[in-house]
This record gives C-alpha cells, structure tokens and sequence, in this order.
C-alpha cells in the first residue's frame, strides 16, 4: 500500500503527457499569420528600399518581460511609420544621400501601444539596441494633431540614430568637459537646473553621450528657432555652455560625415511642418 501513490502519481502524469502531445504550440513554429496591405505597404515603403523591418504585432520576447505593455493598434501603424519616413528618412537621404542612410540607418523598428513605465517614476518612449533596432511605445496615442506628442516621438528616432552616428564615429572628446553634473538621478532636477548647467534636457544630464545626442535631436527637432529659444531661456552661463555644444555638433557633421548640419536642420523643420 506504501508504494500506491508513487505509482498513481506516475500514472498520472505518463497520462497527462499523451494527451497533450499534439497540442499546438504558438510560436514555435514561426509565425504564420499571412501577409495583408499594411503588411505588403511596409514592404514597399522601408523593407525594400532600406532595409528596415516594422514588427507592429506583439512579440514578447522583443520587449522587457518584466513590464506590462500592450500592442499597437493597427490603424496607428501606416500613420506614425509615415511620419517617420517623411521627418526622419527623407531629410536625411535629401541631405546626406541614400547610401548614407541605408549604411547607418536602424534596421528595425519594433511599435507599441503603450508606455514603458519604470520604477524610478520615469517614462521610456524609446529604446535602441546595438544601434540595429529601436522599440517605440505609447503610440496607441500618436495623432498628428498633437504636435509636441509628434516632435517627442521623432525627439526619439532622431535621438537613436545619433547614437549610431557617434557609436561609429566618436564626436570631439571636448563636448564632454564642456558642462558639469552628470548623474544618474537626472529626473531628481528640474530642467530650469539643467539650462544653468548647460544641458539641453533633463536627460541630458545622465551621460556625456545622452548629452551629444540630446543636442542633436532638440537641435533637429525644434528647429533653430525652437533651440534658439531654449537658449535665450537659460542663465548666461548656460546659455554660453549651449553654443559651445551647438558648435561642436556642427563641426562633427560636417568634419565626420560631410553633412551640413544647418541644412539638415531646416529641411527637418520643414518636413515636421508640412505634416
């Protein structure tokens, strides 16, 4: 009698896995969805011509395992990848040529609907990856009728990509002794405290490399006269601190990749306003 429940224990469980041997199993055998318009529009539009991969159905395990997130709506996919195309990729083959981009430019984008939220009380709207792959979030909100939701999501691409630029070809090593403060725990101070030290945003505070390509996307982004205005808004030894890093931006374009930096800056704006 003493050996009875060894023997049911395995007799149930011999059992348990017969009946399951067939059972089908998602996602080990790859995906089998089959292709729709957004799908063959993708394709034609950054697939073929640059290389670039859109993931806008929900796959786990390209994101952190550890945070709830949910998936892009699907109406949302063709207009945020269009704003992409229109305000990140043509200003840069306009300016820089299509060999260029399709060198250094983010192989694959992955999209979601929702925020990443982090235990420090920050939001993450962007991640990249070995400068190959960037995740998106929060765009389940994306309208182009939100102009600052629109300009902090490009903030982002154009944040990344700088991050290749300068992972590639490392900017003066002067940009990081011209401002003090770095820390970890830059969402502890407000941004008035980072415009007197010379930083552009509150982020920029966390790495002399968060710095660099802060400047360049704020500069992309608001444009000269929006990056103006920053300027003007911080205390003279800020503001001081500004243009030096604005100089140096300048100069590693046009010194690393031979772009004219002003002029991608104005064809960026102008793309953004012609949305």
């Amino acid at each position: 009698m003493k050996y009875l429940p060894i023997f049911l224990i395995m007799l149930i469980v011999a059992c348990s896995k017969k009946d399951h041997l067939d059972t089908d199993l998602p996602g080990l055998g790859g995906e089998t969805w089959v292709k729709g318009p957004l799908d063959f529009w993708l394709d034609t539009n950054f697939v073929y011509p640059y290389n670039i991969e859109v993931k806008y159905r929900f796959d786990r395990y390209e994101l952190s395992l550890n945070k709830d997130l949910v998936p892009i709506t699907e109406s949302q996919v063709a207009p945020v990848m269009s704003t992409i195309s229109k305000t990140w990729i043509k200003p840069y083959t306009d300016v820089a040529g299509d060999i260029f981009f399709k060198k250094y430019c983010q192989k694959q984008f992955v999209l979601v609907g929702s925020p990443q939220y982090n235990t420090n009380n920050t939001v993450t709207l962007g991640t990249a990856e070995g400068g190959r792959k960037v995740v998106l979030f929060d765009l389940n909100n994306f309208s182009l009728n939100n102009k600052p939701g629109v300009r902090q999501m490009l903030h982002t691409i154009h944040h990344e990509f700088a991050h290749i630029l300068h992972q590639t070809i490392m900017y003066p090593v002067e940009f990081k002794t011209i401002s003090t403060g770095y820390t970890g725990s830059w969402n502890d101070y407000s941004l008035a405290e980072a415009l007197a030290r010379g930083f552009v945003t509150q982020y920029a505070r966390s790495a002399p490399d968060e710095d660099f390509v802060e400047m360049v996307s704020t500069m992309l982004v608001e444009g000269k006269s929006g990056f103006d205005a920053i300027v003007a808004s911080a205390p003279s030894d800020g503001a001081a601190k500004l243009r030096q890093k604005e100089e140096v931006v300048v100069r590693y374009f046009k010194e690393s990749w031979n772009i004219d930096f002003y002029t991608l800056q104005t064809t960026t704006q102008t793309a953004i306003n012609n949305l």
